[in-house]
């Protein structure tokens, strides 16, 4: 589980944990159908939200890796087109 997805989970067990303080023992057994189905649409929503959000993750963190191998490409680029190195900027380094 990479941060992001530790931080969703985290901020959903906040809720959960909120939402069982409130609920009591009869849970959603005791809500009317009307509010039990608005209740269903919103856990829908919520998980939805969550995929988008990881799958959006999940292209930040290519995206931040092709951005990184293009510099280290135009690094290679540059040091092959300086030439080899001159043996006193070898032991230099």
């Amino acid at each position: 589980m990479n941060p992001f997805e530790r931080l969703l989970q985290d901020e959903l067990n906040r809720l959960i944990d909120r939402v069982a303080a409130r609920a009591g023992a009869e849970g959603v057994a005791g809500l009317k159908a009307d509010l039990k189905l608005r209740l269903d649409r919103s856990e829908e929503r919520l998980t939805s939200l969550r995929s988008a959000l990881l799958d959006g993750y999940a292209a930040w963190t290519r995206a931040l890796g092709e951005y990184e191998d293009l510099w280290l490409l135009a690094d290679l680029r540059r040091q092959i087109e300086a030439g080899p190195a001159e043996p006193a900027e070898l032991r230099a380094a």
